[in-house]
C-alpha cells in the first residue's frame, strides 16, 4: 500500500508539472497569465535584532556551558553569555540570514544576466535570462550552503534552536570550515538529552525533525520575497534539489544503506561523547521518540564498545507501527513538489490587479506532520499569505489555518509598516 501511494503521488506530480508546462508554452497564454518578474530586480535584507525570550534561553545555555553544569541547574547569566548571540540564532533569525546570504548572490546573478541579456527585449530574452540566471545561481548556492548563515547552516541551527529554548548548549560544526556537507551538531551532553526527553518529550521529537522544517521554511521565505517583494531570486535549482533532499532524508530509514550508515556512525567517537552528533540520522530517531514519549532516553542502551548512550536509532529498533507512520510521513513529503514555483513561475495573474500563486507543503512536526498549502495573494496591492491544511498525529486529524496580512500601511514613503497574523 505505501509503495502504491508513493507511485500514485509521483504520477500525480508528473501530470501536474506537464500540464503547467503545456499551459504556459504558448506566448499568448504566457503574456496573459504569467506576471514577469519585475526588473531591475530587488534585494531586501530583514533581520530580527532581538527575539525574546529566545535570546534569554540561549544565554542561559551558554552560562550552563561556562559553569560546566547540567540541567536543571540554574546558573547566573552574565552579559558575555548574551554576547554569543551570533552563534545562538532563533529559527526566524537563521532563516532571515540564510535568505540574506543566498538572496545577495541571486541579486548579483540577476544584475549580471540583465546586463548580458536584457530580459525586457522579448519573451525569448526573458526566458533565456531566467534560465541562465538559475543555472549560474545553482553554482554559487553549492558554495554558499557550506558557509555560516547558508542553507545547510540553517538546517543545523533549527536543531540547535530547539535545544537552546530548553537551555541546552550545542555547537554547529559548519564553523569548522572545510567539512563540506557532512555537518553535525555536537557538544551535547547525554545528561541534557536525558533531561529533554524526560521533561519535554514533544521537544525531543521536534528536535530531530527541525532541520527539514528549516529547509521548508527557507523555501517559503524565498517564495514570499519573489511574490510579495518582486525580488526575482533565481533559486529554482536550490528549490528543486533542496526539496528532493528533504524528501529523501525523511525516507532514508527505508533504504538498504541506512543500517550501514548508522553502523558507521557508531564505529566513531566511541569514547568522546561531546564529539558525537546529537542524534545521527534524523528520522529514525524522530519516529522512535514520537511513539515512545514515556521511555527514558537512556533506555536506548550503551554506545557499542564505548561510553555513553547510543544515540542513533537503527531501523531494526522501529516497530511496524512506527515504520507505517514514517512511510506515510515520507510519502506526504512529495506534496512539496507541487507548485508553479517549482518550474520558475513566481506570479500568476487572475485578472488585472489580482495576482496569486500556491505551493503545497507537508512538514514533519513534534506531533506527527502538517499537510496543506500556502496561497499567495495580491489583490489590488493588498497582500496575503494564507496557509490551509491539516495537522496529523497518530490518533487525530485536525484543521489548521494561518493568515498573514502583509504591509498594512500602503504609503510607500512612510517610515513604518506592520504585518498582521492570525493562526487557528
Amino acid at each position: 500500500m505505501p509503495e502504491l501511494l508513493n507511485n500514485q503521488m509521483l504520477n500525480m506530480i508528473k501530470r501536474f508539472l506537464i500540464c503547467i508546462l503545456l499551459a504556459f508554452s504558448g506566448t499568448g497564454v504566457y503574456a496573459q497569465l504569467i506576471e514577469k518578474d519585475s526588473f531591475p530586480s530587488a534585494y531586501r535584507i530583514s533581520f530580527s535584532l532581538f527575539d525574546f525570550p529566545y535570546i534569554k534561553d540561549a544565554a542561559k545555555a551558554e552560562a550552563l556551558r561556562r559553569a560546566d553544569e547540567n540541567l536543571p541547574y540554574n546558573p547566573s547569566v552574565k552579559f558575555k553569555d548574551y554576547g554569543k548571540f551570533y552563534r545562538n540564532l532563533s529559527m526566524q533569525q537563521s532563516t532571515e540570514l540564510a535568505a540574506a546570504l543566498h538572496g545577495g548572490l541571486y541579486y548579483g546573478h540577476n544584475a549580471l544576466w540583465n546586463k548580458i541579456m536584457p530580459a525586457s527585449k522579448s519573451t525569448k530574452h526573458y526566458i533565456l535570462n531566467r534560465l541562465f540566471a538559475n543555472i549560474t545561481a545553482l553554482g554559487t548556492d553549492y558554495l554558499a550552503i557550506k558557509l555560516p548563515y547558508g542553507y545547510a547552516f540553517q538546517h543545523e541551527e533549527f536543531h540547535r534552536s530547539v535545544m537552546a529554548t530548553r537551555n541546552i548548549y550545542s555547537f554547529d560544526e559548519v564553523w569548522k570550515f572545510g567539512k563540506g556537507l557532512d555537518i553535525a551538531v555536537t557538544s551535547v551532553k547525554d545528561e541534557d538529552l536525558i533531561y529533554l526527553k524526560q521533561h519535554h518529550p514533544a521537544d525531543q521529537v521536534r528536535l530531530s525533525a527541525a532541520g527539514v522544517e528549516g529547509e521548508y521554511m527557507f523555501m517559503q521565505k524565498m517564495r514570499s520575497e519573489n511574490f510579495f517583494n518582486h525580488s526575482a531570486y533565481p533559486f529554482l535549482g536550490l528549490s528543486i534539489l533542496g526539496t528532493f533532499h528533504a524528501i529523501n532524508y525523511v525516507n532514508l530509514p527505508f533504504t538498504e544503506r541506512f543500517n550501514d550508515i548508522t553502523d558507521s556512525i557508531l564505529a566513531h567517537d566511541k569514547h568522546d561523547i561531546l564529539a558525537r552528533d546529537f542524534t545521527g540520522y534524523d528520522f529514525s530517531a524522530w519516529v522512535y521518540d514520537l511513539f515512545t514519549p514515556g521511555e527514558p532516553y537512556d533506555a536506548r542502551g550503551q554506545w557499542p564498545d564505548g561510553t555513553g548512550i547510543k544515540r542513533p536509532v537503527h531501523a531494526s529498533q522501529l516497530t511496524e507501527e512506527m515504520k507505517e507512520f514514517l512511510r506515510e510521513t515520507g510519502n506526504m513529503q512529495y506534496l512539496n513538489l507541487i507548485s508553479p514555483f517549482m518550474v520558475g513561475i513566481n506570479k500568476l495573474q487572475f485578472k488585472p490587479g489580482v495576482y496569486f500563486n500556491f505551493a503545497l507543503r507537508s512538514v514533519p512536526t513534534s506531533f506527527g506532520y502538517y499537510a496543506g498549502g500556502d496561497f499567495f495573494l495580491d489583490i489590488h496591492s493588498r497582500q496575503f499569505l494564507v496557509s490551509l491544511g491539516m495537522y496529523r498525529s497518530r490518533s487525530l486529524r485536525l484543521p489548521a489555518m494561518d493568515i498573514q496580512y502583509m504591509k498594512l500601511n500602503k504609503n510607500k514613503t512612510s517610515e513604518w509598516n506592520a504585518n498582521l497574523g492570525l493562526s487557528l
